[in-house]
């Protein structure tokens, strides 16, 4: 096959190539709560309350489906020493809502016992369906633009209803007498009854119940484009390849 016959092959392959998906790299300042549960499942109460507030901000990949967070957060003392939670890695499980995490835990002596976690991600991926930007906010199941950047959730600012999963915590609390008044209520990543906690660790039954905008916010702070993977490109540079060496053919 001479070289014009290569190019023309290369440029009807390219061009049969679906069209790629517009993906982005999606930054969150969030808030939360935290609730952990010993191996019965009773909540380990921090500083006499069953929820511990939780704030950081968050990156996830709408292409890979991979997020991370640098959360760091140290509870009161319960079982003789007081742990801390931090790095969050994520990924979506592929077909569903479901994001499986990791969350290390420094605790007793111990460092960087891997947590697991699982999210009920429906509300973050029906806000995500519907189309980001910088200043939106996913609040519970709600989904508004901040227009005037006041943090508050005020009239006109209204998207659409992103049906937000309730949190396993929200369970627990109501079975073990908690009342209503600490529930946190839909979160966008909403953790489930799947968290497997540190059983990796050899300390089976410990589990941390992360849940992120429940009852509180996950703010949009940035929509960043994601390069075009490196496949393409290098299809890409190999069919300009081609096109300089077909010129310098024709030239000599």
């Amino acid at each position: 096959m001479n070289n014009f016959k290569k190019l023309t092959c290369a440029t009807v392959i390219c061009l049969a190539l679906p069209t790629a998906s517009h993906a982005a790299l999606i930054t969150f300042d969030f808030t939360g709560g935290l609730v952990v549960a010993d191996s019965t499942g009773t909540i380990i109460k921090n500083n006499n309350s069953p929820i511990t507030p939780i704030a950081a901000s968050l990156t996830y990949n709408t292409d890979t489906g991979i997020g991370n967070s640098g959360l760091s957060i140290t509870m009161s003392t319960f079982l003789g020493s007081a742990p801390t939670f931090h790095d969050i890695s994520m990924t979506r499980q592929s077909g569903s809502n479901l994001i499986t995490g990791q969350i290390l835990v420094d605790w007793s002596g111990s460092l960087n016992m891997p947590l697991h976690i699982e999210w009920d991600a429906t509300g973050l991926f029906n806000a995500i369906n519907y189309g980001l930007q910088a200043g939106d906010v996913i609040s519970g199941s709600t989904l508004y633009h901040d227009t005037n950047g006041n943090g508050l959730f005020d009239q006109g600012e209204y998207l659409t209803n992103v049906s937000s999963a309730t949190p396993y915590s929200d369970t627990l609390q109501l079975q073990q007498g908690y009342g209503t008044s600490t529930l946190q209520g839909s979160a966008p990543m909403a953790a489930t009854a799947g968290s497997l906690g540190l059983a990796s660790s050899g300390l089976t039954g410990i589990r941390g119940y992360f849940d992120i905008g429940s009852g509180n916010s996950m703010h949009v702070v940035s929509v960043t484009s994601v390069p075009v993977p490196a496949a393409a490109w290098l299809f890409g540079s190999g069919l300009l390849g081609l096109t300089s060496l077909v010129r310098m053919r024709k030239a000599s």
